[in-house]
């Protein structure tokens, strides 16, 4: 069982992975919407959307770690 030092170094090593996850997530978001009408030509680059993809997929995965801890910190399992 890990110890409160164990499990605050990890909550925030998560927590920074996902702050940083969702920088990317946004800064990939706001290149395809610069893309688009009425401030591009409308047609997002496919390099912008596969770099939003995966971004996304990035984010979303860290998220789940996030979730996981916060569910154990509800119900008693992290201390």
């Amino acid at each position: 069982m890990a110890t409160y030092e164990e499990n605050r170094k990890e909550e925030k090593s998560i927590l920074d992975r996902e702050r940083k996850a969702f920088e990317k997530r946004q800064n990939a978001f706001f290149a395809v919407h610069r893309q688009l009408l009425p401030f591009g030509n409308g047609k997002p680059k496919l390099e912008s959307l596969d770099a939003l993809d995966q971004a996304d997929a990035e984010w979303r995965a860290i998220k789940k770690e996030v979730d996981r801890i916060a569910q154990e910190i509800r119900t008693g399992k992290r201390v």
